[in-house]
């Protein structure tokens, strides 16, 4: 993958090729030896105009030939959507190899067409913002600080515990080198940051920025460090959901039934935490750690790197970045590296399991689409 970050001067098409060239490098091949591509990214209609065919253009670029490429756009699980419908292809037999791709460029100094560009992840017929939500704030900063509300009244929770976990996330993008914040921080440094809405300040909130990551998923020779799928699952929201993320618990579930294993069973988790409170309301969505628990864990480190579940070593979308289409196969990016032993300073000790989760898209005010993933080296 690439660093995240700012790339004012670099094209998408650039930044998917660098990504690509370094998945390539990894495994040991290249565009002769994949069957077909999947290409995740949500926003370059509206950052640039180009529509329907963004896999396609990267893939002529470099090179490659007559590839079916498929183009995902599933707000911001879009990565982790193409990744799943990769291992879907292989799993099923279609393909032996196939190449994944999430990519994005988000930053432009006019912040608001950079934030206009999630709006249309939110059901139109539902819109209900707040003042300046899309002009000066992404408008899922307004459903945020709802759930932060929550959390506050109905939980027990605090802003110094909020601020506790934007710490951890900003301690551990300090040891990422693909991270776009990498500056560790106080709770006090965090509380004291700019005030965004309710109580999240922008330091509790992931930036907009650029970036892209790659995968090759292959059911042909393993590589000198292959990482197992056990489980790949993609769930939307239901009819009658009422939660604030109840696709979350859909696709966590059916991830723990494939994979014959339980949140127990983990060494480590990468979820979304587009804010601060969102990473604390994926603990408990997922299965990982009970309602009720949520204060305990941040009280005792449960989820720091030295604690029985890491989560978010890479510093989540908080710290590492959130370039909305690249960030689920960056979540498969820090998974593997973990898994491997490669994480450098921020390297889970004994990691042999890891839970992933990426949600997008809002639906009066709850996660419209999520996806899960379990990987191993056993």
């Amino acid at each position: 993958m690439t660093p995240f970050g700012r790339y004012e001067d670099v094209s998408l098409k650039e930044l998917s090729a660098r990504a690509i060239r370094s998945a390539f490098d990894d495994a040991g091949v290249g565009f002769d030896d994949v069957q077909a591509v999947f290409f995740g990214n949500v926003a370059a209609g509206v950052m640039y105009g180009q529509h329907s065919i963004r896999g396609e253009t990267v893939t002529h670029a470099m090179g490659a030939g007559a590839l079916p490429v498929t183009n995902v756009e599933n707000a911001c699980a879009s990565g982790a959507n193409a990744f799943h419908l990769g291992w879907s292809a292989v799993a099923g037999g279609q393909y032996d190899t196939v190449l994944v791709v999430g990519a994005e460029k988000l930053y432009s100094q006019d912040k608001q067409k950079s934030f206009s560009a999630f709006l249309g992840g939110m059901d139109v017929d539902y819109l209900d913002l707040g003042d300046g939500a899309g002009v000066t704030r992404s408008p899922f900063i307004d459903r945020y600080a709802k759930v932060a509300d929550l959390l506050l009244n109905e939980r027990g929770l605090t802003r110094e515990a909020f601020a506790q976990v934007a710490s951890k996330a900003h301690s551990n993008g300090a040891l990422n080198p693909y991270a776009q914040r990498r500056k560790a921080l106080t709770p006090e440094e965090i509380l004291a940051s700019r005030h965004v809405l309710g109580p999240l300040t922008v330091l509790m909130c992931s930036p907009v920025g650029d970036g892209a990551a790659a995968a090759v998923i292959t059911s042909r020779r393993p590589s000198e460090s292959p990482v197992r799928i056990l489980a790949s699952q993609m769930r939307s929201l239901s009819a009658d959901s009422t939660g604030p993320s109840d696709s979350h618990e859909y696709s966590a579930a059916a991830a723990w039934e494939q994979a014959g294993l339980g949140p127990e069973d983990m060494d480590l988790a990468e979820v979304h935490d587009a804010t601060t409170p969102g990473e604390i309301v994926s603990w408990v969505e997922s299965g990982l750690c009970r309602p009720g628990d949520e204060m305990k864990w941040i009280e005792t480190g449960h989820t720091t790197l030295s604690g029985p579940l890491p989560v978010n070593p890479s510093g989540g979308l908080i710290a590492r970045g959130h370039p909305i289409g690249a960030t689920g196969v960056a979540q498969v990016f820090e998974g593997v590296q973990q898994l491997r032993g490669t994480a450098g300073d921020r390297q889970v000790a004994n990691a042999r399991r890891a839970f992933l989760q990426c949600g997008g898209g809002l639906i009066k005010g709850t996660t419209a689409v999520s996806a899960a993933h379990v990987l191993t080296t056993e």
